[in-house]
């Protein structure tokens, strides 16, 4: 009877600390993930930025021209 009082406790212990260890590789995992797209729509984005925004830039400087501005 005295070792149900150790043996429960000791196996509820180790479930817990695998179940945290697993979740905390589960979010590790994750985290690198997000990182990895986080790098990658910052170098993305100016250049998706400057493409989208060059010919509205030359549009503009030829309009001034013709205005004469």
């Amino acid at each position: 009877m005295a070792l149900e009082y150790i043996v429960g406790p000791v196996l509820a212990l180790l479930l817990g600390m695998k179940f945290t260890d697993l979740k905390c590789k589960q979010k590790d995992a994750k985290i690198t993930e997000l990182e990895e797209k986080l790098s990658l729509v910052e170098t993305e984005t100016p250049k998706k930025l400057m493409a989208t925004l060059m010919p509205v830039a030359k549009a503009v400087q030829k309009l001034n021209q013709q205005v004469g501005l």
